[in-house]
């Protein structure tokens, strides 16, 4: 197996230190670390969340709360969808939904909502604004016992009354405080092995997006990060980008322990904190596997915001400040609106993402 291919000096262009980083690949394959992880990944309730041909619990589930959408989506009586959690239960979800929501005719949308925060004024904003005799409930614990959910469901309760649990959906661990379902319209499961962080491909979100934007735009969703899930297990990083950028990482953090996400696409607004949800609590430990204590940096902090909107906040540190800030920039060749050489949208957007990277720099 060869570690370079056609490719791979694109990645190696500049700074970015090609040695070390074959080096550290090398290792990496020396020590069958790389089969062990294609392993564990295989492995993961999330991965067969998503796989076309899951086991027979994973592939119920999916036929459950598809089916469960395409009813609600023809029930007239119910208009919106409200989802009701916090942190895996909330950010994933509504990120994925926010970029998708675009791709989907306004006319064949359900308008969607997310609480999660225990301050009551996320829990306002969102009733303010939304029919409650004919909105829909999905509210996600898997262990039944989030605080924040609980307090966002009870506050539900006593804005509508008893009645409201005949339009509350829930979605738990089997056996959990919630598991009740003779109490609720409808009750879906969630594998507790699947951490909330990862649960974006789950019945967590897949429920809530069949509803909000239908069941052939969730099923594209699926094939998608089926389709990265085969993509990230080829053993040349001059093939994989995914294998590619972790190594750039690894590299950049040498110097940093900060890393910034600019994605020019709006829609992409709330990717910087789902990446830092899945990296920060991933990557939140003192000790190892073993009990002893770490020694060195676990990961790096995420944060970042859109291109444009950044460009006017914090590029002025990035460009003249003395910090090394490692920069991931994510841009587009065309938008949902077309090719960006017909879309006079996109060709001004690339264009300040690209002088903008590049002065950075």
């Amino acid at each position: 197996m060869s570690i370079h291919s056609q490719d791979w000096a694109y990645w190696n262009e500049g700074a970015l230190g090609g040695s070390q980083l074959l080096d550290q690949y090398g290792m990496a394959v020396d020590h069958h670390l790389w089969e062990r992880w294609a392993v564990a990944l295989t492995q993961t309730s999330y991965y067969w969340a998503r796989h076309p041909q899951p086991p027979a619990w994973y592939q119920d589930v999916r036929n459950e709360y598809r089916l469960f959408a395409e009813a609600i989506r023809m029930d007239q009586r119910i208009t919106h969808v409200v989802q009701i959690g916090i942190g895996g239960s909330s950010l994933g979800p509504q990120a994925l939904h926010d970029a998708l929501r675009r791709r989907v005719p306004l006319s064949e949308q359900r308008p969607a909502a997310f609480i999660s925060n225990l301050d009551s004024d996320d829990f306002d904003d969102v009733i303010q604004t939304i029919p409650l005799e004919t909105s829909l409930f999905i509210v996600v614990s898997k262990s039944g016992g989030t605080e924040e959910t609980q307090v966002n469901m009870q506050r539900l309760v006593d804005q509508c009354g008893d009645s409201v649990h005949e339009r509350i959906v829930v979605i738990t661990s089997p056996g959990s405080v919630l598991d009740v379902p003779n109490r609720y319209r409808q009750v879906f499961y969630l594998d507790e092995k699947t951490g909330g962080r990862y649960s974006g491909t789950s019945v967590v979100g897949g429920l809530i997006i069949s509803i909000a934007l239908g069941t052939a735009c969730w099923e594209s969703v699926l094939q998608g990060a089926y389709a990265m899930d085969q993509q990230v297990q080829i053993q040349d990083p001059g093939q994989n980008i995914a294998l590619a950028m972790a190594l750039i990482w690894w590299y950049q953090r040498q110097d940093s322990d900060v890393q910034v996400i600019i994605p020019y696409a709006q829609a992409l607004a709330l990717f910087p904190n789902h990446l830092q949800q899945l990296i920060c609590e991933s990557n939140g430990k003192s000790v190892t596997t073993a009990g002893e204590p770490v020694g060195w940096s676990t990961g790096p902090v995420i944060w970042g915001q859109p291109g444009t909107d950044g460009q006017h906040a914090f590029f002025q540190l990035l460009h003249q400040g003395t910090q090394v800030v490692p920069c991931e920039f994510i841009g587009f060749c065309c938008s949902i609106d077309g090719p960006a050489g017909q879309d006079r949208k996109s060709t001004r957007l690339n264009s300040s993402h690209l002088v903008i990277s590049y002065a950075v720099f």
